[in-house]
């Protein structure tokens, strides 16, 4: 009975591994440049960028890493004094060279070209990231905050709920933070340089405009480079290991790559299925609650 599990499980995974491979690489099609870079340093991107999120404090993550919703945040008193904060200028220098992204403005510069040709001429606004901030909490830290949030009844239920969800209960573990300047695509500079009837403050001050209107952000003019007037957060990477069910069978790690996405799906919904709980697992979980209940 046991040697035939094991091949109608070899089949079952060989079945379905190939096809939600490809199926999951082709979902990872277009160009994110932001992302990319991020992710080589270990970091999430958060889309969009915004100051909501915090180490110390627990995450629902979806099955595609694209969405963080926050479960329990983090006392500000366990945060002080074990959050440390430092510059990366190796990171930034790597960002503001290979991390350019698209900030979805847009603006039709045809009217400041010389000449009748380019009256369309549409250029999109970009954005790297400068003055990047790393914020870390060391894991021993991170669990002490971990425990004392799931000896919270409603932090402890939801974090339950969601472990079945099909996505990951995480635990934040570091935060980048930077700024994002504004700037024109390359060869739109070098063209309005070269027959523009607008000077370029004048330019400057379109660019200034159109990212105020079209993307609810404020602009700041230093020393002839436009910065966004805030800091956001634009990265996060969580503890190596979320949480797992009580009857898990495999450690639940985000996926960093559409082929992890695909492991991870064949692992804990189709493997994890057709195996028996682990009794260990049981008595952990019991073992969790009696300690959640005597803190209280």
């Amino acid at each position: 009975m046991r040697t035939m599990t094991k091949f109608a499980l070899a089949a079952t995974v060989a079945t379905v591994a190939v096809p939600l491979a490809l199926h999951y690489w082709n979902m990872s099609g277009g160009e994110d440049p932001l992302g990319d870079t991020l992710r080589t340093y270990g970091f999430v991107p958060i889309n969009p960028p915004s100051n909501l999120m915090e180490v110390g404090s627990l995450y629902y993550v979806d099955p595609e890493v694209r969405e963080f919703k926050a479960i329990c945040h983090a006392d500000k008193a366990d945060l002080d004094g074990a959050v440390v904060s430092s510059r990366s200028w190796e990171m930034q220098e790597n960002l503001e060279r290979n991390g350019r992204f698209n900030t979805g403005v847009k603006i039709d510069l045809g009217w400041v070209i010389s000449g009748s040709a380019d009256k369309d001429y549409v250029v999109k606004v970009r954005a790297s990231l400068n003055d990047v901030m790393i914020e870390e909490i060391p894991l021993g830290a991170n669990l002490q905050i971990f425990t004392k949030l799931m000896s919270k009844p409603q932090c402890n239920e939801v974090a339950m709920q969601y472990l079945h969800g099909g996505g990951y209960v995480c635990q934040g573990q570091k935060i980048l933070q930077a700024t994002a300047e504004y700037k024109l695509d390359r060869d739109a500079q070098d063209k309005l340089t070269a027959s523009a009837k607008a000077s370029s403050d004048e330019i400057k001050s379109l660019v200034k405009l159109a990212v105020e209107s079209q993307s609810d952000q404020s602009v700041v003019d230093k020393g002839g480079r436009l910065f966004a007037g805030a800091a956001l957060k634009y990265g996060v990477s969580m503890n190596p290991r979320c949480i797992a069910p009580p009857d898990g069978r495999f450690w639940r790690v985000l996926p960093r790559t559409p082929l992890d996405r695909a492991k991870n799906f064949l692992l804990f919904n189709v493997v994890e299925p057709m195996l028996p709980s682990r009794p260990d697992n049981v008595q952990l979980a019991a073992q969790e609650t009696r300690t959640a209940e005597r803190t209280k």
